[in-house]
């Protein structure tokens, strides 16, 4: 305190420091860090978008009291920790590639002769690395990211013009789609074979359900009723696709703007809610399905 406020020294960063440090240096000191360095598990469950519930050990209030101080966020050592991940949950880390290979088709496609199309190549195809959709990810989230990269073609893909030219162009779809397989990963929990995610195209958007009814919930997808050719009915959503809530979680469905979904909860098949999706192309929407969401 003393060397700061003699402007010896002009801020200070913390490493990893537990929530009841923070707290205590909050309410006991006036200087606020400029930095936290910690674990990307910390950094997806407080800065990018909610993804169910909190991933296990996951220290609680570290991010939060973080982004209220507006201290940034470094996440140290992010490429390792995704790789030492993608065998504890295979489904989620394919669906990261499966997304680095349609977002660099849909990118080149948009500007086939702009610089941020250099990727990693594989016998006839090119991608964007996992590591990059991830590092753009965080950076699209504001933050900041150590990737301990040491080969000169991974320095090169983790460069701050091709990770941050990315972040930025990530549709809202994108975004919730590299989020779901993150958490997915992350957490150990892995997504089902058959999820329905990271498909070709721009033209549909995700759909996010956040279960805060307290108990399972059942969705099901309002379409045209075929069968008698007027009206409307109510059609089953897989369970690998989504259609099924647990209390506390979250799912992304992909449906295209004016797709209408209901949602029932487990113990009496009670109406909680109906959902229209309101975003275009590429975008996301969220819904939080409640007891007081219920008509």
């Amino acid at each position: 305190k003393k060397m700061y406020d003699a402007k010896i020294i002009h801020g200070i960063g913390l490493d990893s420091a537990t929530a009841g440090d923070l707290h205590y240096l909050f309410e006991h000191s006036d200087i606020v860090p400029l930095m936290y360095r910690g674990d990307i598990s910390k950094a997806v469950d407080g800065y990018g978008r909610r993804m169910g519930n909190r991933m296990p050990g996951v220290e609680d209030g570290v991010a939060s009291m973080l982004k209220e101080k507006g201290v940034t966020y470094l996440a140290n050592n992010v490429a390792g920790h995704i790789l030492e991940r993608k065998d504890t949950a295979p489904n989620a880390y394919a669906l990261l590639q499966m997304l680095g290979e349609v977002i660099f088709r849909a990118h080149h496609q948009l500007m086939p002769d702009h610089n941020l199309v250099t990727a990693a190549r594989k016998g006839s195809s090119e991608y964007y690395t996992v590591p990059r959709l991830v590092l753009s990810y965080l950076i699209r989230h504001g933050v900041c990211a150590l990737p301990h990269a040491y080969k000169p073609e991974h320095l090169a893909d983790d460069a701050p013009e091709s990770v941050g030219g990315l972040a930025s162009l990530l549709t809202e779809r994108r975004v919730a789609e590299i989020g779901v397989a993150l958490e997915a990963l992350l957490s150990g929990n892995d997504l089902p074979e058959d999820h329905g995610l990271g498909g070709e195209g721009e033209d549909a958007s995700a759909v996010v359900f956040h279960n805060e009814s307290g108990e399972e919930v059942r969705l099901v997808q309002i379409v045209e009723d075929s069968d008698v050719g007027y009206g409307e009915k109510e059609e089953p959503i897989p369970f690998e696709k989504g259609g099924y809530v647990s209390a506390g979680d979250s799912v992304v469905i992909i449906a295209k703007t004016g797709d209408k979904f209901s949602a029932y909860g487990s113990e009496n098949e009670e109406k909680l809610g109906s959902f229209e999706v309101q975003s275009t192309n590429g975008g996301a929407d969220d819904f939080t399905i409640s007891t007081s969401s219920s008509e």
